[in-house]
């Protein structure tokens, strides 16, 4: 049985046209894909077996079937039609653990998953939650009491606390479920949390963690580009080390990884993280940016905080760019 699912399946609006290319979870974040940071999360849990959805893009993640970081990965595909984030989960009810956890495709984080499954009341579920006073109206409260049992969810559910309820709290998108708590999600396309999470939160049946640590949503490119420089400059840290799977990478710290001959003519400043098979021309400088696999990037570039994606050409000036390929840039 599987451990895990992780929703692969969004379309990913807000983050085009970067998800023109590839379903969100498939953007890479300092050469990783996000699916594999997740995937890895997993593993590091003892989650050994995992589904992951798709819809979106689907022939992209075809690849990703079998053994991928340390777990067996079974893909979901849903066609015609996406089933959301309940109907998903519903469609393969038969290929979870009794127990399991959920995941976001498209956030990086290094929530423990352990807890949150132990957290799991029995027919119930488990959300992760995060304090942020300043954003957490925005997100939509969602709060537990002093049990650790949730009591408010946004503005769709509530139950009796016991005890204070601190409100500075919102839902991650992580959570765990007994698979008897599908039982209330109708088939077809549903949304796990206005079916089976409005229930189990009235009948006080949803137990809560707190996430620490990183926690960062790739969902527009300004996003997105801020989380591949968290990474670079090593102030978040996720599942993997994206150095140790680099050609060539400098950590901010001056920390070198893999062949520095092949930035043996480059001005490399602060962190940089180079993939497999990028050719950079002599006197190019470097800045706090990330060139994908592939990538060509000319005598002209001074790369200040970009990200150059896999055989992407790059060269002339650009701060704060992400490069897609010769003709497609996102300047922030």
């Amino acid at each position: 049985m599987h451990d895990a699912f992780i929703l692969a399946a969004g379309f990913g609006t807000r983050l085009r046209p970067l998800t023109q290319r590839v379903p969100k979870p498939l953007v890479p974040v300092c050469g990783v894909p996000l699916l594999s940071w997740s995937l890895a999360l997993c593993a590091q849990h003892g989650l050994n077996r995992v589904v992951v959805n798709g819809h979106w893009l689907a022939d992209e993640l075809a690849p990703w079937a079998g053994e991928h970081e340390g777990v067996h990965v079974t893909l979901s595909i849903e066609t015609p039609d996406i089933l959301g984030t309940g109907g998903g989960l519903k469609k393969v009810a038969h290929l979870l653990a009794d127990k399991f956890v959920v995941l976001n495709g498209d956030v990086l984080h290094r929530i423990d998953l352990t807890a949150l499954l132990g957290a799991i009341p029995d027919g119930g579920g488990a959300m992760a939650l995060r304090r942020d006073p300043e954003n957490a109206p925005k997100y939509g409260i969602v709060a537990a009491d002093e049990t650790g049992t949730v009591v408010q969810l946004t503005s769709l559910a509530v139950a009796t606390a016991e005890g204070s309820v601190a409100r500075d709290t919102h839902f991650t998108g992580i959570h765990a479920l007994d698979r008897q708590a599908l039982d209330r999600v109708p088939d077809g396309f549903a949304c796990i949390v206005r079916t089976a999470y409005v229930q189990l939160v009235a009948e006080r049946s949803v137990g809560a963690t707190l996430a620490t640590g990183p926690w960062l949503d790739c969902g527009d490119p300004v996003a997105y580009l801020e989380t591949n420089l968290a990474v670079l400059r090593g102030e978040v840290r996720g599942a993997i080390n994206p150095f140790e799977r680099a050609a060539y990478g400098r950590t901010a710290a001056g920390v070198e990884f893999g062949d520095p001959q092949l930035v043996r003519d480059v001005d490399v400043k602060g962190a940089v993280w180079i993939g497999t098979g990028a050719q950079i021309a002599p006197g190019v400088v470097l800045h706090d940016t990330v060139i994908g696999a592939g990538a060509i990037v000319g005598p002209s570039a001074r790369l200040t905080e970009c990200v150059v994606w896999d055989n992407a050409t790059l060269d002339q000036v650009c701060s704060q760019v992400i490069a897609l390929d010769g003709d497609t840039r996102v300047a922030l």
